[in-house]
């Protein structure tokens, strides 16, 4: 090997190990919700992860940790607290991405905890983009088929929710919390 190539291999380990680099970001679920263990997420911030991820997906279609982590990032930028506007489908359709790719992660085995919370969230967030606000925007037919995925989605997200209060007892009380009413 030469100088220089030490050199450069010398500088990247250092910045990779001084800058704390990681291929995954940290999350946590509190009062079971999950999120990003980030004070102010962006979509900015992390564009560099999501291009990973896609171009990563497209290479691997199936791997898990890969469609667990851009599902994730589809929720935590699509929530309805970010994304108040019913009138825009952007949201609602990353949203239903979101809900393919985990549901994609799940049947290709993947025994993670998080992902049966992430699941649940994405459902209840659907059944946010779904409900009977700002009806005057919709006309009759519209509002018949919202209400018929709002339905659709409550009963997942129920499910999802219920399943996780008798796998997790210690926080059943903030599963059964988060439940659709």
């Amino acid at each position: 090997m030469k100088p220089g190539q030490i050199l450069m291999s010398f500088v990247f380990v250092l910045f990779m190990v001084a800058g704390g680099v990681s291929a995954q970001p940290k999350i946590q679920v509190v009062d079971g919700l999950i999120s990003l263990d980030d004070f102010s997420p962006t979509e900015k911030k992390y564009a560099l992860l999501t291009d990973s991820l896609d171009k990563k997906l497209m290479s691997d279609p199936k791997d898990t940790t890969s469609l667990f982590y851009r599902a994730l990032l589809y929720l935590q930028f699509n929530s309805f607290v970010v994304k108040p506007d019913l009138g825009s489908n952007v949201a609602t359709d990353h949203l239903i991405a979101a809900r393919k790719m985990a549901d994609m992660a799940d049947s290709l085995q993947m025994k993670s905890f998080n992902l049966k919370v992430l699941k649940a969230q994405i459902c209840k967030e659907l059944t946010n983009r779904y409900a009977p606000i700002e009806v005057w925007r919709f006309n009759a037919a519209q509002l018949a088929a919202r209400k018929k995925k709002f339905d659709y989605y409550k009963g997942l997200a129920n499910r999802e929710y219920a399943e996780l209060e008798t796998i997790d007892k210690g926080n059943a009380y903030a599963y059964h919390r988060l439940m659709v009413k």
